[in-house]
């Protein structure tokens, strides 16, 4: 069968030589005509681009002036110590419809329970609200009562109604409330819409923003009634031209009715040229759909050039008789070696089939036993096996003992699940780094091993371990929207005379121990004189958990000073620990440990709030700079956590500067998103160490950031030459083409400062203006200083 089908195929070439001259040729006639048509095609689209990018622009700046007229009346409102109706209608008197396309009413609500409805009742008929009458739906429930109103369009709405009633309205009071911003519900038909005829009933939306005291405390909201179609006719008219139709949709809202449509002519629809544009308003996503109309078309159809075809038939059907004379005499040929050959092939592919039977069969046994079934690394069975025939038998092995760091989180925040799919991945780069004859298993949990021979010396152990971190930093893990960096610390083990399996795991514990100490997800060379620190870090973890309640930790204070004249205008806040029989601990040694076991958390917000209440007490507008741990970073209720630190001690915002390692920010989406929304609230960001991590300049102009705190090993450099100042020199340019600050760590020399100033650096931080004090120290020190000006 298989010679029969060698020969239709030899004799079928020559006419697929044929098919394929004539396909070309075809192909080539119609070159011109398509160029010509994507010409057309590209023109049209721009026009698209441009009219889908100029109303979603115009869609989005109504929304936002919606938001700021409502915010404007709400903070009007809630100035007023007894609010009235007429204070209301004073307050409104100037808001239209005119400059709101769309908008249909507005109205002050107000919440009670149950028990509170004819109080409420009482007291707004009290404030001017004359026959107000409450109309609560439900029972048990939380109402929302309109108390004022006031109508754009002529359509009465009625004093007295309760939004509760409205899942829409509902939703958007409460989500108004929760942000304490602008909140834009699902669209429906507005209750006072709901008695017009069904043909002239639209798809609405109400807007809210919270109304609070000027205290802070809550009052009520503002609510806006807004057509959509009204809305979207209105933008389309002056934006569209009659070139474009449009539709718009909440995709959120899950019941599939489109919000409104406004037709600018005789609608087109295209799948090349139809847009989609997405646009927030409020905590929700609207979306656009835009399709061109017959005046598009008809400006963009410019013609197609007709294209002429020209196939020289002669020497294609001359062509075609070569082929099929050449390979008349091939087949000939070949048929007498297929039938030859055919008995052959079969009985070769009967024994490799079994062949391939058998060894897989065996590749199968072998793995079960002396395999890791989720990574298909070696097992411990299998390690201890080659660990058995290497070690003691020759002196040029190694052992690498890795241990993934932060994998607990990983499975705690997103499964198990997530954690196998880190584990498969990093079994991946292992097998990438290490060669055939060396041995890479997984002996337990996020435990690996690296099993290495031929080794020359221990600095070409410690080159694998770090390439095995490097590829590991190259291969993040991708969960769901969140890209993870896979990190770990790595124990290095070198053979010696005389060891056991044992000795070499041992060792290369050890150290890899002490790398999970240093905290930098790095590498470390067993050392004789290491030792074995679990114990007492444990002990000194345990002694750490309570140190705060019995006050043993102290904030310390440095100043950060204007180069220009050495005035303090902001401090670092830094933590001390006096532990009762060790003395003063370094925070190098009990921060790691805090990190780890998760102490750093309630340590680093009892660090912020002791920072933040201090400055308040001393004169000026001085800020505080305040450190936050990578781990500190995983906690989602952060930003809220932090907001809540300043409203109790009362510090501005502005005042206060978060500092974050550049590492803890390298491909971490979630940790940058956090920053992002630090600065949204007025909390300004710094990288600290800045240069000493491995983030790339193109990554850096997207970080969420304002301070670059340049490291302090840059500034030791600095001798008044430019080697010394070249890589302090280059920080500073990229921050001043960023619009960053610049603030210049462990200046120790007036030489230093000096010459950091001629650099363009601003401000400085070190033992040349002081060392890190007490809070009393520190105010005899502002006091003696000239009052500082308010932080750039």
């Amino acid at each position: 069968m298989r010679s029969g089908s060698h020969v239709s195929k030899r004799r079928w070439a020559g006419v697929a030589l044929v098919v394929v001259v004539t396909l070309l040729g075809t192909a080539a006639s119609w070159g011109a005509a398509r160029s010509a048509r994507a010409s057309e095609q590209r023109y049209a689209a721009q026009l698209m681009d441009r009219y889908t990018s100029d109303l979603s622009r115009a869609i989005t700046t109504e929304v936002q002036r919606y938001a700021d007229t409502l915010t404007d009346v709400a903070i009007a409102l809630g100035s007023q110590t007894d609010l009235t109706a007429d204070d209301f209608a004073w307050i409104t008197a100037k808001v239209s419809n005119r400059r709101l396309p769309g908008a249909a009413s507005l109205a002050f609500v107000v919440s009670t329970p149950d028990a509170g409805v004819t109080a409420l009742e009482d007291y707004w008929r009290g404030k001017g609200a004359t026959g107000l009458r409450l109309q609560p739906v439900g029972n048990g429930q939380e109402h929302a009562f309109m108390v004022f109103t006031r109508s754009f369009d002529g359509t009465a709405i009625e004093a007295g109604e309760d939004m509760s009633a409205s899942p829409e309205a509902e939703e958007t009071l409460a989500d108004a409330r929760l942000t304490g911003g602008l909140a834009v519900s699902r669209a429906y038909v507005l209750p006072a819409d709901r008695a017009l005829p069904v043909a002239q009933q639209q798809l609405a939306f109400t807007f809210a923003v919270p109304v609070s005291f000027l205290g802070g405390a809550f009052r009520g909201w503002l609510t806006m009634g807004v057509h959509g179609g009204d809305l979207l006719n209105e933008t389309l008219r002056t934006q569209s031209h009659g070139a474009v139709t449009a539709e718009l949709d909440d995709p959120l809202d899950g019941s599939g009715r489109t919000v409104a449509r406004a037709a600018g002519g005789d609608a087109r629809p295209s799948a090349t040229l139809d847009r989609v544009s997405f646009m927030a308003a409020g905590l929700r996503t609207w979306k656009l759909d835009v399709h061109p109309t017959k005046r598009l078309l008809d400006e963009t159809d410019r013609g197609i050039v007709t294209s002429t075809f020209t196939v020289a038939m002669t020497i294609t059907l001359l062509l075609a008789a070569l082929v099929g004379l050449l390979a008349g005499a091939r087949n000939r040929a070949m048929s007498k070696v297929d039938a030859a050959t055919a008995a052959l092939r079969l009985d070769i592919q009967r024994r490799q089939e079994v062949e391939t039977r058998l060894r897989q069969r065996e590749n199968e046994l072998q793995l079960m036993a002396l395999h890791d079934p989720l990574t298909g690394l070696a097992n411990r069975t299998g390690l201890d096996a080659r660990l058995a025939a290497t070690v003691g038998h020759r002196l040029d092995v190694a052992l690498l003992l890795i241990d993934l760091d932060d994998f607990k989180l990983v499975n705690d925040a997103y499964g198990h699940a997530a954690g196998d799919t880190m584990l498969t991945r990093f079994a991946d780069v292992l097998r990438g780094c290490v060669r055939s004859e060396d041995v890479a298993a997984r002996i337990g949990g996020d435990e690996f091993v690296v099993l290495l021979t031929d080794v020359i010396d221990a600095e070409s152990a410690l080159s694998a371990a770090h390439r095995v971190l490097a590829a590991a930093a190259d291969t993040p893990v991708v969960l769901g929207e969140d890209t993870l960096p896979v990190r770990a610390s790595i124990g290095v083990a070198t053979s010696r005379a005389g060891d056991t399996p044992k000795d070499l795991l041992r060792r290369a514990d050890v150290a890899m121990y002490q790398a999970k100490n240093l905290g930098t997800h790095g590498v470390q060379l067993h050392d004789p004189s290491m030792s074995d620190r679990r114990a007492a870090d444990a002990q000194l973890g345990e002694d750490l958990s309570g140190a705060l309640d019995r006050g043993e930790l102290t904030v310390l204070y440095q100043p950060l000073v204007d180069l220009a004249d050495s005035r303090p205008i902001g401090v670092e806040a830094l933590v001390r620990w006096q532990h009762p029989t060790l003395g003063v601990v370094s925070p190098g040694r009990f921060i790691p440990i805090a990190e780890r076991s998760g102490l750093i958390n309630a340590l680093g917000m009892y660090v912020l709030e002791q920072a933040c209440r201090q400055v308040t007490s001393w004169p000026g507008d001085m800020y505080v700079s305040v450190n936050l741990s990578p781990r500190q970073l995983q906690v989602p209720t952060l930003v809220q956590d932090v907001l809540s630190v300043l409203a109790r001690t009362g510090l501005d915002p502005a005042r206060l500067v978060l500092e974050i390692t550049e590492s803890a920010l390298v491909d971490d989406a979630a940790s940058i998103s956090m920053l992002a929304a630090f600065r949204s609230h007025g909390i300004r960001v710094a990288i600290d160490d800045f240069g000493t991590g491995y983030s790339s300049l193109h990554y850096l102009t997207r970080l969420p950031v304002d301070i670059l705190k340049i490291d302090r090993s840059f500034v030791a450099e600095l001798n008044g030459t430019p080697e010394g100042a070249g890589i302090t020199e280059a920080i500073l340019r990229l921050s001043h083409a960023l619009h960053l600050t610049t603030v210049a760590e462990g200046i120790e020399t007036t030489e230093q400062a000096a010459e950091l100033q001629l650099l363009g650096c601003g401000v400085g931080q070190g033992y040349l203006f002081a060392a890190p004090l007490p809070a009393t120290d520190l105010v005899s020190l502002l006091r003696a200083s000239p009052r500082p000006s308010s932080p750039s």
